[in-house]
């Protein structure tokens, strides 16, 4: 069956750092999108600096986490604290269908090159501006982190579930925040752009990680109206059991609240004589006495692997084994579907990452080209595309402009 990059005719202009904007424009480039990724000249990206490392030799072009994030995007440097590199920033959008950045809130506007005065260059642009906060209300100037708006979204709150304890500190679900904004925030990009097909007309995006983060919320969002209620770190289901487990080699987790999805657990583990206990006979009490039933299921855990409980209950009740890194990079149901890819560097050399999470009848998804080298494109896009002259390039670096 053929098939075709869905954003193929889609010009894409990046100008950010680290997760947020990288992943977002990372998410379109592999669905064909063309992204000319600014960085600033000599350091470039922060992610170019962040470990892991190929052989573990630091360097700007060993990354992996920015090689990941970074595939299939055209490089080039720019500074655009100087008039000259505000002008060449001004060619590259007259033909961008979107920008995607994440400045503090009036930066580009005060580098005259904001949302309002590109629009006069080109009245179909798409700005996307990810930033902690928002452009408006009383944090807008604020920085944030991904752990910022983790924690002031409210998942941090409930994290890790079931705690058993208030008392507990909150946990960090690392880099959480970060990638889910990147995908709001392209869900976000991909709505505008349909507006911009359909009616011919761009328009200003702002995106917000706090608000994302809220989003992601969902459940205690509804509560509270209704309830004035939050679940917290502590907090229990009232059916059960909804609980991990320990086994011979690590953690599995079951959600066998219904009665029949009980009776089948019991029968994985033989019918033991205390399933037969007055505390255990309704999902309410085998909550409510957890701590009493759970080293019951785990001395008859103890004695299996997490692979084979799953392949006891599959089919049978929901239960699935907490897998490890390596247990999920060696995956057969991952490596059926062709999930993992492999991006060959012409640095760091080949190493395998994480696919789509989706399959395209008619459509495709890519790694075309790895991520580029710092600068590595300046010659093609300066040149080719924007008109300027080898010995033009030369001066334009030597004053730091790229």
């Amino acid at each position: 069956m053929n098939t075709t990059l869905s954003l193929k005719d889609v010009r894409i202009i990046e100008y950010g750092s680290m997760i947020c904007v990288p992943y977002c424009s990372k998410m379109l480039a592999d669905l064909g999108a063309e992204v000319i990724k600014i960085e600033k000249p000599i350091d470039g990206d922060m992610a170019r600096r962040r470990a892991p490392f190929a052989n573990d030799v630091p360097g700007k072009e060993r990354s992996g986490f920015f090689i990941y994030i970074n595939s299939n995007k055209i490089g080039v440097t720019l500074n655009l604290e100087k008039a000259t590199g505000q002008e060449i920033f001004r060619k590259l959008i007259k033909d961008a269908d979107v920008l995607i950045e994440d400045t503090a809130p009036g930066t580009l506007a005060k580098l005259g090159i904001g949302y309002k005065q590109l629009k006069e260059i080109n009245p179909k642009l798409v700005m996307v501006s990810v930033t902690p906060f928002g452009q408006t209300g009383l944090y807008k100037n604020f920085k944030g982190s991904d752990l910022i708006g983790f924690e002031m979204g409210g998942i941090g709150y409930c994290t890790p579930r079931w705690a058993g304890t208030t008392e507990q500190e909150p946990l960090r679900v690392t880099q959480m925040a970060d990638f889910f904004t990147a995908m709001a925030a392209a869900t976000a990009t991909m709505s505008a752009l349909h507006v911009q097909r359909e009616k011919g007309i761009g328009q200003y995006v702002d995106v917000s990680q706090l608000e994302a983060m809220v989003r992601l919320n969902p459940q205690n969002m509804f509560y509270w109206p209704y309830e004035h209620t939050s679940e917290t770190r502590a907090s229990q289901s009232a059916f059960g059991p909804q609980q991990f487990f320990r086994c011979k080699d690590g953690w599995c987790f079951v959600h066998a609240e219904e009665p029949h999805h009980w009776k089948r657990f019991l029968e994985i583990m033989g019918n033991p004589g205390w399933a037969e206990i007055d505390l255990f006979q309704k999902s309410t009490g085998r909550a409510e006495h957890w701590d009493s039933l759970k080293p019951l299921i785990e001395e008859w855990a103890m004695q299996h692997t997490k692979m084979e409980i799953f392949e006891m209950a599959k089919g049978k009740i929901p239960l699935a084994p907490s897998n490890t890194i390596d247990e999920v990079m060696n995956s057969r149901q991952l490596k059926e579907r062709k999930f993992f890819v492999e991006i060959d560097h012409p640095v760091a050399g080949k190493y395998t990452y994480p696919g789509a999470p989706h399959k395209f009848a008619k459509s495709e998804w890519s790694i075309r080209s790895p991520a580029p080298l710092l600068g590595q494109h300046n010659e093609e896009v300066y040149c080719r595309r924007l008109g300027y002259t080898r010995e033009e390039l030369v001066k334009l670096a030597e004053v730091g402009i790229i």
